[in-house]
């Protein structure tokens, strides 16, 4: 068994398959995320659905050691599946104490995996945090390092009965508006305890934390290494060593040079389907605008298809089910005409016929959750429910009467709940229907739990045991790749495309990008609190919105997914001040951030669908 020097840090961020001999185990494929070398033969790995699992002959053949692992609740609930494992670290002294963590919790086993045990999280540590990277104190074994995507580096000493925010000085990796840079990996070195090794993803900075001046200091820039994320340190006496993607590198003490090596374990990466593959070629590289459902018809319509021709656009993206849950088109579906949900604007037969003549690939709208006639079906059966009210919840806003002084309070929003199959369903049948008249691609708009409103009296009666915010996300997708051969999209908020997240209100890229064709940010920098990334001008800012945000979305996802941003077509707040040049340069910003950040198209966001910030 190596001690000191064994190689605990993980690696390799791509998701791959190893295909096993008949008969060896009962897994298929491995769907690898991280690993860490034990020994020349024995390795030990975390994955996205098969938990923990390990090899002792160099990963020809793998065993599952899950006990004590929470399982998904998901569609179709077989509990056959762990929750995805977001980290892994190994005591470099003990090989048998080992850490890993999912987007929540702390696991840890003393039996080389044998069995794990929660630690609890508290106080500073909180749910929405989403957790990114873990790491062991060897000289102190109640001691735990975690490290998470946006929240920074929390620290229990007494092996979770409390936590505290580490005293480390962060503004290094401060980003503005309460976000941190992710942090990707942490390390103790196990000669002084007071030395962290920290890994800031994205920024693929390597920096030491010394807890005796509470000072960060900048190692090395991922320039010396590889452009891939950096995941694992391997901590010796001689110097350090750095797991970036799948490459190794190793920079003695006192030597500025990294000596990169070949790596000492590999993998087989998994191969695109056929059906994928034809997914992902007709949705790539589209480039076009946002048409609200009132003008799908006539002379309107025409005038989109002009501009679109004269500007070189070749898609547009038309509300199907819109934020009122109406369906906008011609359909022949029972419940939606039942509930009186139909508000026909368009032919839909005729539209598709008119953009294939001039050669627009349409996507169509989905609104999911949000839906205020599903909201009020049935007695309001599938609506999210007040705990206090013993009444369907809302989100309510304040209004007071500037003559009589009255105060009312009017529901904003009303959403249905993200965990019923009913309501998966119900919006699933539109998106077939749109399949089976020849839409080109569906995308589902409010794919998430509601974040405004007293959240804390929400009831979500349709919820199984243990079943997440994510799980309810996925278990909704997996019944629509199920239907839906034609390219799917779905549309996510700025942050949670900018960072790794799901806990708050369910959007989790990195499971989304197993379903979906593409995704779409909607990084609108006006959207971004302005003290967000606030060290630049702000058309200067709107480009690096775009340009970094569509770099990690593309990181995160693997390019298992295309990723085609909204833009920022609209002008809001003290924008509205911006003169023409201005405001044309601001679009022009954000789609040249796209662009170069290697995004495969994009679409132009404006409600009113009012096209001004085109030059002309």
């Amino acid at each position: 068994m190596i001690k000191n020097n064994f190689l605990y840090a993980l690696a390799v961020a791509l998701f791959v398959s190893l295909f096993l001999p008949a008969g060896i185990s009962s897994i298929e494929k491995i769907d690898l995320t991280q690993y860490v070398l034990l020994s020349s033969t024995d390795v030990i790995g975390i994955t996205a659905s098969k938990g923990f699992i390990i090899s002792t002959d160099n990963g020809k053949n793998w065993t599952q050691r899950n006990n004590g692992l929470p399982f998904k609740v998901v569609y179709p609930f077989a509990d056959d599946e762990y929750r995805r494992l977001t980290s892994l670290y190994v005591d470099p002294v003990d090989t048998n104490r080992i850490a890993v963590t999912n987007s929540s919790n702390i696991y840890i086993s003393l039996d080389g995996g044998w069995n794990w045990e929660e630690i609890e999280t508290g106080g500073p540590v909180k749910r929405s945090n989403y957790f990114t990277s873990i790491s062991l104190d060897p000289s102190n074994r109640d001691r735990i390092i975690l490290g998470t995507s946006f929240n920074g580096i929390f620290e229990t000493i007494n092996n979770g009965k409390s936590w505290e925010q580490a005293e480390l000085d962060l503004d290094i990796l401060y980003r503005g508006a309460g976000f941190y840079e992710e942090i990707s990996c942490l390390g103790v070195d196990p000669d002084n305890s007071n030395k962290l090794f920290i890994a800031a993803g994205f920024s693929n900075e390597i920096f030491t934390g010394n807890y005796l001046d509470k000072k960060l200091t900048l190692l090395e820039s991922s320039k010396l290494l590889s452009e891939d994320t950096i995941l694992g340190f391997d901590i010796k006496k001689e110097g350090l060593g750095v797991y970036a993607g799948n490459s190794y590198y190793f920079k003695e003490d006192g030597n500025s040079l990294w000596k990169s090596t070949v790596p000492l374990f590999t993998v087989k990466e998994a191969d695109l389907n056929p059906e994928d593959i034809d997914r992902l070629s007709s949705s790539s590289d589209k480039k076009g605008i946002y048409v609200n459902s009132y003008h799908g018809s006539g002379e309107r319509l025409e005038a989109h298809f002009a501009f679109m021709k004269k500007n070189g656009y070749n898609s547009m993206v038309i509300d199907m089910k819109d934020d009122e849950g109406k369906l906008t088109y011609n359909t022949n579906l029972e419940l939606p005409n039942e509930l009186g949900a139909v508000r026909q604007r368009f032919d839909l037969k005729l539209l598709l016929e008119k953009a294939k003549k001039n050669n627009i690939y349409v996507i169509g709208r989905i609104v999911v959750f949000k839906d205020p006639v599903l909201y009020k079906y049935s007695n309001s059966a599938y609506s999210i429910w007040d705990l206090k009210k013993e009444a369907p919840w809302g989100n309510y806003m304040k209004q007071t009467d500037a003559d009589t002084g009255e105060v009312t309070w009017i529901q904003r929003e009303f959403w249905v709940d993200p965990y019923s199959e009913f309501v998966w369903r119900y919006n699933i049948a539109i998106a077939e229907e749109l399949q089976s008249l020849g839409i080109d691609e569906v995308q589902f708009d409010y794919i998430r739990f509601p974040s405004d409103g007293d959240l804390s009296t929400a009831q979500y009666r349709s919820r199984r045991l243990g079943m997440t915010k994510i799980d309810a996300l996925e278990s909704f997708m997996r019944v629509a790749r199920e239907k839906i051969f034609i390219p799917i999209s779905t549309d996510l908020y700025g942050f949670n495309s900018w960072y790794r997240m799901g806990n708050w209100i369910g959007q989790n890229i990195e499971m989304l990008a197993d379903y979906v064709d593409v995704i779409s940010p909607m990084y609108y920098p006006s959207h971004f609190p302005s003290s967000f990334m606030n060290n630049m001008e702000y058309l200067e800012r709107a480009k690096y919105i775009y340009s970094e945000g569509t770099r990690r979305a593309r990181i995160i996802t693997e390019n298992r997914s295309l990723i085609r941003p909204y833009v920022q077509a609209f002008l809001i707040g003290k924008e509205l001040k911006m003169e023409y040049e201005e405001y044309t340069s601001y679009l022009d910003l954000q789609i040249e951030g796209v662009e170069e950040a290697g995004g495969s198209g994009y679409t132009m966001w404006n409600n009113s669908n009012r096209y001004y910030m085109v030059k002309e």
